[in-house]
């Protein structure tokens, strides 16, 4: 009987190793996929597309926002930066830890032209069901994209384009 608890136990203690170095590559990897803007551009660019989406959606200034840019969570810099402009915004991964955020805001850049125009892909979400209990998954608010001009050296919203799923309504 020792013989099999013995392989038992160096079973379990090989399948901890494991489960050990897995979690650690993870989380190497979670640090190396930050999103920091390449240059002011972009930070300006981030900070028009959040204000819109507050204004858009009606939330209070008190609100949370947790975003991501480029399926990555912004860099600390980023969202210390966004917070400097008055924007109440957090980085997703906060959100996975806390669950304090009211909405979460996707944005992955399309196209950036830095001399005139720019495209960046946004899909909002409202997690507030979630941090209550009452929902299992992020509830879908809008999806669409924002197209930028930049005139006499400012960035500016040029217009929205809500996605073909948001524009028939599901």
């Amino acid at each position: 009987m020792k013989p099999n608890l013995s392989f038992a136990k160096s079973v379990v203690c090989g399948l901890c190793a494991l489960l050990f170095f897995s979690c650690m590559a993870f989380a190497i990897r979670s640090d190396e996929e930050t999103y920091s803007p390449k240059s002011n551009e972009e930070s300006e660019i981030l900070a028009l597309i959040l204000r819109s989406e507050v204004e858009a959606n009606g939330w209070p200034k008190a609100e949370k926002i947790c975003f991501s840019v480029n399926e990555m969570d912004p860099s600390e810099s980023l969202v210390k930066a966004l917070r400097q402009l008055k924007l109440n915004v957090r980085s997703s991964a906060e959100w996975r830890k806390k669950f304090n955020c009211g909405f979460e805001v996707h944005l992955k850049f399309v196209a950036l032209d830095s001399l005139q125009n720019a495209r960046v892909h946004s899909v909002v979400g409202d997690l507030r069901g979630i941090n209550k209990g009452e929902e299992h998954f992020e509830v879908y608010i809008r999806d669409g994209e924002y197209r930028l001009r930049k005139i006499e050296g400012k960035w500016s919203v040029n217009e929205y384009v809500p996605s073909k799923k948001e524009a028939k309504g599901q």
